[in-house]
């Protein structure tokens, strides 16, 4: 066998094991966010929360890239753009909102739920804006925040983020891979949705 032939040997069996550990962890989530389902659904979302906040701070420490982060409060252009959450993220949104005596605006939720991924730039600008969102670019409900928000972290300019002008190839991510297949194993367990009509849906669920 030649050099190369054992290179490409060597590449094809690390890429193997690679993936074969990013299944089992995907698959350990899925079961974790499956027995945990079965208490109440803000429950899970906080317990969901605290465990990627642990990753994402053990990944930031083991990479160094922690003071890099460009994120900061009132940076908001991810704040614009559509966001998956799981139901049971809805639940707690919906109770932080009410506990801090906050009425979401219902009818730019029912506009925004027109929307999908492909076609959420389309909105008028203003309605683009998640409903937590403050006057001053600040979350209101930011303990809460879903599992999607918390992962978002930028080490580029924040100028980049904005996805009114077409500089999303310049956004420059930090990734912590085990949170992101944490959130797929949310999103998978629970089931995903775009967060204007999941919380419309806790809205009218926990109204009724």
């Amino acid at each position: 066998m030649t050099d190369d032939a054992i290179a490409a040997a060597n590449r094809k069996a690390r890429d193997e094991r690679k993936a074969a550990h990013l299944r089992a962890t995907l698959e350990r989530y899925k079961q974790q966010f499956g027995a945990a389902g079965e208490q109440g659904a803000r429950s899970v979302a906080r317990e969901a929360h605290a465990a990627i906040e642990l990753v994402l701070d053990r990944d930031l420490k083991r990479s160094g890239a922690g003071e890099a982060i460009r994120c900061a409060r009132g940076c908001s252009h991810c704040c614009r753009v559509p966001v998956e959450i799981w139901p049971h993220e809805a639940a707690l949104l919906v109770g932080a909102a009410r506990a801090a005596g906050m009425k979401l605006d219902a009818a730019r939720l029912e506009r925004q739920s027109q929307y999908a991924i492909d076609d959420w730039q389309r909105q008028p600008a203003a309605d683009r804006a998640c409903v937590f969102l403050d006057d001053d670019g600040a979350c209101r409900v930011y303990e809460s925040r879903p599992n999607a928000c918390r992962k978002l972290l930028v080490l580029s300019d924040p100028v980049y983020c904005d996805a009114g002008k077409d500089t999303a190839e310049s956004v420059e991510r930090w990734f912590s891979w085990e949170a992101e297949i944490m959130e797929a194993a949310a999103l998978e367990t629970f089931g995903a949705g775009l967060m204007p009509r999941l919380l419309l849906n806790e809205l009218r669920r926990s109204s009724g």
